[in-house]
């Protein structure tokens, strides 16, 4: 009875130990607070949650920690759309202000993701390659770290994704429009969390073409698609919201095709360290096997290659600093790895079996890389529990750290850091004399560093008095 309740249900039984293989897996540093991989990242996301769940902000007007630029004196934070963010405000209000809020939001999004997945999979291939495609996607590194662990929007940005995709097939097997107006929210939802997820476009207009749609439904996937943050956008530009702080993240153009920008972006950043190096074997593997047969398949899945180079093209320095701008791509290793995974699995079980052994080891050691403290450390932590005493809520700091805002953004102050002018305090007098136009309360210094020189630094204490010394920081008051 019981072996033949497993040869029935032997697929869903693997499925769901994978899946709670994974969650295990992302149990890591589960109560630690964010300041491992990409800290200013992640404590900016966790600040616009904590603010929205306290009623000082809003989903429209979302406000951060760091105030970027200087002039950004209510420090609106329009970078996405933040239902991410929502999410987990929704999490403080119920169960507190705690790190493992955000970290169950996220094992619910990796859930929903592989769930999707397999549902995609199983269709459009078979149930073998969608069970390989949710064991790969539980164990990239970037997606261990980003889906499941790292306050950030990726998590919803990468599952929503694989949703948009399930639907997107849905609509291809029975042309039910509820379907495709589902696929296009989802991936709505997921571009206007990191627009960067259009790049699978190509593969949902491929079901539509296999479906042989009319121009309308061509129109409510890109309308859909693109509206949210097509309108976001619009917003911040007539809303007269500065953002040219991120530009930087369009730059870099001119040496992307450098053979060592290409090594760092590709060998590491994308191989190395997001996507690890078994699934990227597996994925040339199986881009191979799908051009050898000849499958039409390959098709789209070409295109939405040509995406990230594209990509790489309108972003270049933001792909190349950032190993996370990798994230929005995960689907497609995860999807060619697991055709190659499965070809494996035809020709020699023994070695397929050796591989996934491998990719579960690479991921989990890869992922490792991002787990440790970054930037201060402890010692922010430490300077935010001081500045959390010292400073009443409500009041704008001015911090005397360059390129750290994490102490800010642990304390939930609003505030700047020192760095280059408009859009962080400049390290010198001058700077300190204009932001008295952006009415900043205080001036906090941390003990255990110091990027201001001693005579600019004599100048300003002489302007503002020293009001009170905590163990890590001194506090200097505006008068």
């Amino acid at each position: 009875m019981f072996k033949k309740y497993l040869k029935k249900n032997w697929v869903w039984l693997m499925l769901v130990l994978i899946l709670i293989f994974g969650v295990v897996v992302r149990l890591k540093d589960f109560y630690v607070l964010p300041i491992d991989g990409h800290p200013m990242r992640q404590t900016d996301t966790e600040c616009v949650a904590y603010f929205m769940a306290k009623g000082q902000s809003n989903f429209l007007f979302p406000k951060s920690c760091l105030m970027r630029p200087v002039s950004n004196t209510n420090g609106y934070f329009f970078l996405e759309v933040p239902f991410y963010e929502l999410l987990i405000a929704g999490g403080y209000k119920i169960f507190g202000f705690y790190p493992f809020v955000a970290r169950i939001i996220n094992f619910i999004l990796y859930l929903v993701g592989g769930l999707a997945l397999f549902g995609f999979m199983k269709k459009w291939w078979n149930k073998m390659t969608a069970l390989f495609s949710v064991l790969i996607f539980s164990f990239v590194p970037g997606s261990i770290f980003f889906v499941g662990h790292a306050l950030h929007p990726d998590a919803m940005a990468v599952s929503f994704m694989l949703v948009a995709l399930f639907f997107a097939w849905k609509y291809r097997e029975n042309g039910k429009t509820f379907n495709l107006i589902l696929a296009g929210l989802f991936l709505g939802i997921s571009v206007g969390t990191r627009p960067f997820g259009l790049i699978c476009l190509p593969l949902l207009g491929y079901f539509l073409y296999l479906r042989k749609s009319k121009i309308k439904d061509y129109l409510i996937l890109l309308v859909l698609s693109v509206g949210i943050y097509g309108w976001w956008w619009w917003r911040t530009k007539y809303l007269g919201v500065d953002m040219s702080w991120e530009n930087w993240v369009l730059a870099g153009r001119d040496q992307l095709f450098h053979l060592a920008t290409l090594k760092n972006l590709v060998w590491k950043n994308v191989i190395g360290e997001t996507m690890g190096k078994v699934v990227s074997a597996l994925a040339g593997l199986g881009l191979i096997v799908c051009l050898i047969k000849k499958d039409k398949k390959v098709i789209p899945l070409i295109l939405w290659m040509l995406g990230v180079i594209v990509y790489w093209l309108i972003v270049p320095d933001g792909n190349v600093t950032h190993q996370y701008y990798a994230d929005v791509y995960i689907p497609l290793f995860v999807i060619l790895a697991s055709i190659g995974l499965e070809w494996i699995w035809g020709k020699s079980k023994i070695l397929a079996i050796i591989l996934m052994a491998g990719l579960i080891y690479n991921g989990i050691r890869t992922s490792n890389y991002h787990y440790g403290n970054q930037i201060g450390g402890e010692t922010d932590i430490k300077i935010a529990q001081d500045i959390d005493k010292a400073i009443p809520e409500g009041k704008k700091i001015i911090y005397l750290a360059v390129g750290d805002p994490i102490p800010l953004s642990l304390s939930h102050r609003q505030g700047w850091m020192l760095g280059e002018w408009p859009t962080d305090v400049a390290v010198h007098i001058w700077a300190f004399m204009e932001m008295r136009n952006y009415k900043f309360d205080y001036i906090v210094e941390p003990k255990n560093r110091t990027d201001i020189t001693t005579n600019e630094f004599d100048i300003i204490k002489q302007n503002y008095p020293l009001v009170e010394e905590l163990p890590t920081i001194r506090v200097y008051k505006y008068r």
